[in-house]
């Protein structure tokens, strides 16, 4: 009888462990909020009936191909809205889970100032802080252009920000970059 108490509870503690164990592994699963894999990025330049459209697309994720890159020219002078759309594997359009998780997101924006003369964000989290998949440029008034880099950072500290307009990346934001992709924008009449 005294073999079968300790065998019943040598079980019992067993149970419980391993019930432990996979508790953990569990939690641990579920707080781990893996990386999207950006496959394209559609960026577009509206000012009234006028819309220009810039893709960054990259099939094969971190395989060998380089992604194909469609740039733009835009007008001098002008003030376009921007809305950016952005598609994880298989095609899937990403951009409305972004927009749930505002608050862990944000489009970082950089650019001379011979591409845009203002810059500023027309969306916003909970907190009032910008998610940049909307925003408004004006475009400087002489020909040329220049380089848009565009990063989307996951969890980046908002707070960190070390610019006003636009909020361009700093390590020490932080956070982990789910895109960097940068358009070469030429301005022409």
């Amino acid at each position: 009888m005294k073999n079968l108490h300790k065998i019943s509870a040598f079980l019992l503690a067993g149970a419980v462990f391993l019930g432990a164990c996979k508790k953990k592994k569990d939690d641990h699963d579920h707080d781990h909020n893996e990386q999207e894999l950006i496959t394209k990025v559609v960026v577009r330049f509206s000012s009234g009936s006028e819309t220009v459209t810039m893709t960054w697309q990259d099939d094969d994720g971190l395989g060998s191909n380089p992604p194909v890159i469609q740039n733009g020219t835009l007008k001098p002078s002008t003030t376009y809205d921007i809305d950016v759309s952005i598609a994880g594997e298989n095609g899937v359009d990403i951009t409305r889970e972004i927009i749930e998780e505002a608050n862990e997101h944000q489009i970082y924006y950089g650019f001379p100032s011979t591409l845009f003369t203002s810059f500023q964000y027309r969306d916003q989290d909970s907190n009032g802080k910008p998610i940049g998949l909307r925003a408004r440029v004006t475009t400087n008034s002489n020909a040329g252009g220049g380089n848009l880099q565009m990063i989307l950072v996951h969890n980046p500290i908002k707070s960190q920000n070390l610019s006003a307009t636009p909020w361009v990346y700093n390590p020490n934001i932080g956070g982990e970059q789910d895109f960097n992709i940068t358009f070469n924008v030429t301005l022409a009449p």
